[in-house]
């Protein structure tokens, strides 16, 4: 089927001989702008919370309403690259470019996930024009552009008619008879409340009901709503019935007992939690593909290799990636990689969001022919989340959980025997290639970060015991194992600027609001509001406003200095992975340690970084210090602070081979050290 759809805002002018001729943005050559991933670095943005460089589009935006639209466009983006190339950043992630729901349950859909026409350009960022604008400057400045795309669901677009009166109703059954209620097994009168909208899921479908019990399928009724755009979706095929599951949301994750599963949750591959992700709506009413169909397969291909040719797209990031069965991602990747491959992109990168910290389930989606990669949410859990915010850290964990993407003979925490590499190792027919030619896997193309858009910002979550001081130390600490880490680094916009909201809504901030910048402080025994500041000469006294945009703050600074390490260094970019030292207690010489080496034929570089809230730890534990490659009688040098410097000694490691090196770090700190020349 074909889902072209003519669009007069989004036509490009081009002058020939004369005369002014529209050419459609699909018409236009596309670039072919990677040489190897691992060399990127990604900056998430939310478009409509990073810049507004386009006033005309601000219809319903209210900058101090965090569920509304706040102005932010690609004009925005545009406007601000300059500030993202003085950061460093290669590659953009930008929110989901398509028409949506205006609003649903008093919320507006600024984000992008609630697709009404897949065909069309959400206004409040601009038209085809403005997109090809945005994808053209930033090739021209080297920088990629990654789309965030969704292809399990669809905005509230209908609702299940349960007591066919016509209308959407919230209304309670069950009392005074005995029935069968949605999902559960055994007769009961206790009431239910059933919302049409978005009722618990049921495996044989959503029913209709009436005093005496079930009356078959449940009608879905298409709402015709053109105030908040909440129409049948577009193409056609997606106002038809047929092209959903229809058996309501997911409640697996709040009421495990649907699926008679402990309190504690169901197992990654329960079958009927499986079911209820496969088929389920999005809790919040998004209502759920039904993808094993192959028309709307063929459907969602055409859709996004369409954005790919208007867009110039060099990438995808897919949402919802777990909700979707793995046989979808056979069938669209192949195809998206062949068409992308044909008009002249040849290392497109699809990774994928499964919402989860299992590796058992995110590495099934590395097996077969679907996503190149996925993005790192067991490494977010385990590590960020669970050792870096901790006050008793044992870096073990951090080793082990890189042993589930790679496999180890032994357990680095000693407390089991080896562990099996989960993560696929097997390239993808026509997949990524490094910069050498050879094929990529995904084990090697993990995309790592500290916080994205679904979870509370990195800040939000360390321990309210810690000083200012330690938290900013900490969140340096995870962007120098983040930037230092094998895989691709995925940093999110307002990270540079320690913005430190909460869950959704709060993490996501408007970078240009200067109250995004303000913070809280107790002055005479009350709570007072003010702008931050900090110290920009190094003399130790707050002398400067934090403002929009700043450059000049210590995290910006740090992150750019990060990232200029990273693209100076192969052996950081591309660069095989060993660790030299992690530790299994909380005290002891080494506490907090965790060392690895990033390799090249040509170089190599060590990362030491101590997570330790307070000690001064060494690369040693009694007499036995840790062994480097390295050769003995070198001199290495920190890249953070070249003042410091150690010498590889010949003996005196725990293992044996190459040089010996006992390195000290001050607590929540790290080094980077190569040899000195």
């Amino acid at each position: 089927m074909s889902t072209h759809r003519s669009n007069a805002s989004g036509l490009v002018l081009a002058i020939t001989a004369g005369c002014v001729t529209p050419v459609y943005p699909g018409d236009l050559p596309l670039s072919d702008n990677v040489v190897d991933w691992r060399d990127e670095i990604i900056y998430q943005i939310v478009t409509d919370r990073f810049a507004n460089g386009d006033f005309s589009n601000d219809y319903g935006a209210n900058l101090y309403d965090p569920s509304a639209y706040h102005g932010g466009d690609w004009m925005g983006i545009v406007d601000r690259l300059d500030y993202l190339e003085t950061l460093g950043v290669t590659a953009l992630w930008i929110s989901p470019v398509v028409k949506n729901v205006e609003a649903d349950a008093g919320f507006a859909s600024y984000h992008g996930y609630w697709t009404q026409d897949f065909t069309r350009t959400n206004p409040h960022f601009g038209d085809l024009s403005a997109l090809r604008t945005l994808s053209d400057e930033a090739h021209r400045r080297g920088m990629k552009m990654i789309l965030d795309i969704v292809t399990n669901h669809v905005g509230q677009a209908f609702y299940y008619d349960i007591n066919q009166n016509g209308q959407p109703d919230e209304f309670g059954i069950g009392q005074g008879g005995e029935i069968v209620p949605l999902a559960q097994a055994e007769p009961t009168s206790d009431l239910v409340r059933i919302s049409e909208w978005d009722p618990d899921f049921s495996a044989a479908g959503i029913s209709s009901w009436t005093s005496l019990g079930p009356s078959g399928r449940a009608p879905v009724v298409f709402v015709a709503d053109p105030e908040i755009n909440r129409v049948p979706p577009y193409p056609e095929l997606f106002a038809a019935p047929e092209a959903y599951h229809r058996k309501g949301r997911v409640t697996v994750w709040t009421n495990p007992a649907a699926c008679h599963c402990p309190a504690s949750g169901c197992a990654y591959d329960d079958p009927c939690r499986r079911q209820q992700e496969l088929e389920g709506d999005f809790p919040g009413g998004l209502k759920d593909l039904d993808t094993r169909r192959q028309d709307v397969r063929d459907a969602l291909f055409e859709i996004y290799a369409r954005w790919i040719d208007v867009g110039d797209f060099d990438g995808f990031r897919i949402d919802t990636l777990k909700h979707v069965e793995p046989e979808f991602w056979n069938d669209f990747c192949p195809r998206i990689r062949k068409h992308a491959k044909e008009r002249g992109k040849h290392n497109f990168f699809m990774f994928g969001e499964a919402f989860d910290g299992d590796d058992r389930l995110l590495s099934s989606y590395t097996h077969g022919d679907g996503v190149d990669g996925v993005f790192y949410f067991s490494q977010y859990y385990d590590v960020m989340r669970g050792q870096f915010s901790s006050d008793s850290p044992r870096t073990c964990e951090i080793e082990r959980r890189h042993c589930n993407r790679f496999g180890c003979s032994a357990d680095p925490c000693g407390e089991g025997g080896p562990i099996p590499a989960l993560y696929d190792d097997t390239p993808r027919p026509d997949g990524l290639l490094g910069f050498d030619g050879r094929p990529l896997s995904a084990r090697q193309v993990p995309v790592g970060f500290i916080s994205n858009h679904d979870v509370g910002r990195f800040l939000f979550f360390m321990p309210t015991t810690w000083s200012q001081a330690t938290k900013r130390q900490t969140l340096h600490l995870a962007l120098t194992y983040l930037a230092t880490m094998d895989g691709i680094p995925s940093f999110y916009y307002g990270v540079e600027q320690e913005f430190s909201g909460g869950n959704d809504p709060a993490n996501r901030e408007t970078l240009w609001d200067p109250q995004s910048y303000d913070e809280q402080v107790t002055e005479g025994g009350a709570l007072v509001t003010r702008p931050k500041r900090y110290d920009e000469n190094g003399d130790g006294s707050a002398d400067a406003a934090w403002g929009p945009y700043d450059t000049g703050n210590p995290t910006f600074r740090l992150l750019q200095k990060l990232i200029g390490i990273r693209k100076g260094s192969a052996a950081l970019r591309r660069g095989d992975l060993k660790f030299r030292w992690s530790s299994r207690a909380a005290t002891g010489d080494d506490a907090g340690i965790l060392a690895f080496e990033r390799s090249t034929e040509a170089e190599t570089v060590l990362v030491v970084l101590n997570l330790s809230p307070a000690q001064e730890s060494h690369t040693r534990f009694g007499a036995a210090t840790m062994a480097v490659s390295f050769a003995a009688g070198a001199e290495v040098q920190d890249l953070l602070d070249p003042a410091s410097r150690f010498a590889v000694t010949p003996s005196g490691c725990q293992t044996a081979g190459g040089g010996c090196l006992d390195v000290t770090v001050p607590p929540r700190q790290a080094r980077i050290l190569v040899v000195r020349r």
